[in-house]
């Protein structure tokens, strides 16, 4: 039924009048919830066919797609939403909890603007009186005026407070803090959700810093999705979230998140078997010399590695002194966890980027970079330790020792990296198993049977890993 007793006039009347209004005002000053209230009352439709109608959908069929193809936009799948229930909306049925909540989304409005609620507003009802009808007197022009900057404003002046941003960065502080300790799958998803949070609330926002914020926060939690993405061996997600997160720092002009982001694309690149593309990475991230903390630290790190296995022996070592004079200064990162560097970390990567350049006389070097590693690592408290980045380095340290024609203790080595596995998978450890494995499968180390039998353990581990990591593509590249 109607929200009136006269008779509904014909619904080319409603197009009829939005045409005029969007004619006199233009489209982007016409607020469609305004317009909605001029069709009703003029047309003498009920609130949320009124609604249908001030956005021009002639036919119940037209509005149903336009939802579906939203849905689809927002990443949901598109609902059942059918056209004999729109009907029944529009004839004064109430929708179910989910379809009004979907439509008070859709519509960016609420039950009682849609006519599914009451309104116990005290306010007297006035005709609205068409522009085209009659001229305007003086007052009424300055009240249309005002009325248009008030709606204006609301728009501008956003809900969007300081708390709300703080709320968000104190999360992405979280979730960063806590990566390095706990499952990878979860982590991803907690950081998808917040950044679509703050993406969302820069759609509403109009204010400057605050888009700043939200952009920043937005970019290092797609940092964050990216290590997830590769930590579960999704390479190619990994870079599209870095991407993203590029985006996002070449917009508010922040060297540290560009520079961090460009660092991570060198590591996966060398992961990835791209020696080349890891240098030229790493190269630019270099080049961001205002970036704050451990920034650089990290990216001449990656750069030695990068070097070190393109056999580029004088570049690396360069870049290790770079390393070396970066390690003394007192840096501090804004961010926790997977978004600093420590020092620890840095001897790891110091030791790899020794033993990517595949001389024995190196081998000396590394075993003392990934002690310095181990010895750091070691002072945390067990629930704070770094078991991936723990793992690498004692799978470094049995390497270099290998390469010293060590073979005591190399099973010692590796018992606590299977254990660590057990409980935090991570993709890039399994590739450095099978690395070492390949030297583990040269005719030295085969003619001895402890390290036959590490050998086959190794094996054994990564045939099981390989075929026990159940992960959906949608999740790996969410």
């Amino acid at each position: 039924m109607s929200d009136s007793s006269r008779e509904p006039h014909p619904i080319q009347c409603a197009l009829d009048l939005r045409a005029r209004v969007l004619a006199e005002r233009g489209q982007e000053e016409v607020d469609p919830h305004g317009l909605a209230d001029q069709i009703r009352q003029h047309c003498h439709h009920t609130r949320f066919k009124s609604m249908r109608l001030a956005h021009g959908w002639r036919r119940v069929d037209d509005a149903v797609d336009a939802i579906r193809r939203w849905q689809i936009e927002q990443g949901h799948s598109a609902t059942g939403l059918d056209i004999r229930s729109w009907q029944n909306w529009e004839a004064g049925s109430r929708p179910g909890p989910h379809n009004l909540d979907l439509l008070s989304r859709f519509f960016a409005s609420d039950a009682v603007c849609l006519g599914f609620a009451p309104s116990y507003r005290q306010v007297e009802a006035q005709s609205v009186r068409q522009e085209h009808a009659r001229p305007l007197m003086p007052e009424q022009a300055v009240a249309v005026c005002a009325e248009e900057s008030q709606r204006y404003g609301a728009r501008m002046d956003t809900p969007i407070g300081s708390y709300t941003i703080d709320e968000l960065e104190a999360a992405l502080h979280a979730v960063a803090g806590a990566y390095p300790y706990t499952p990878v799958l979860p982590t991803l998803m907690r950081a998808k959700e917040l950044r679509l949070r703050a993406w969302t609330l820069r759609e509403q926002c109009h204010r400057p810093m605050q888009i700043h914020d939200l952009h920043r926060i937005a970019g290092w939690l797609s940092v964050v999705m990216a290590n997830a993405s590769f930590d579960l061996g999704g390479m190619a997600a990994a870079q599209t979230h870095l991407r993203v997160s590029d985006l996002h720092a070449e917009l508010v002009g922040d060297a540290t998140l560009r520079a961090w982001s460009r660092s991570l694309h060198a590591l996966i690149a060398y992961w990835d078997g791209r020696p080349h593309d890891a240098a030229e990475h790493a190269a630019y991230a270099c080049s961001f010399t205002g970036a704050q903390g451990t920034t650089l630290l990290r990216a001449y790190g990656i750069r030695a590695r990068a070097l070190a296995q393109l056999g580029e022996i004088s570049k690396a070592d360069a870049s290790l002194r770079k390393v070396e004079e970066l390690r003394q200064d007192d840096q501090r990162d804004e961010f926790p966890g997977i978004l600093t560097f420590p020092q620890a970390k840095s001897w790891f990567w110091t030791a790899s980027a020794h033993i990517g350049l595949g001389m024995r006389e190196r081998a000396a070097q590394a075993e003392d970079a990934a002690l310095s590693a181990l010895e750091l690592y070691g002072v945390e408290a067990d629930e704070r330790r770094r078991s991936g980045e723990m793992s690498l380095t004692l799978l470094d340290l049995a390497t270099a020792r290998l390469l010293r024609g060590e073979h005591d203790g190399i099973e010692a080595n590796l018992r606590p990296v299977f254990s660590a596995m057990q409980r935090r998978r991570i993709e890039i450890i399994v590739r450095r198993m099978l690395q070492l494995t390949a030297i583990l499968e040269q005719p030295a180390c085969r003619a001895i049977q402890p390290l036959r039998e590490v050998r086959e353990e190794l094996h054994d581990y990564i045939h099981y890993s390989r075929q026990s990591l159940s992960l959906p593509q949608a999740e790996v590249n969410a």
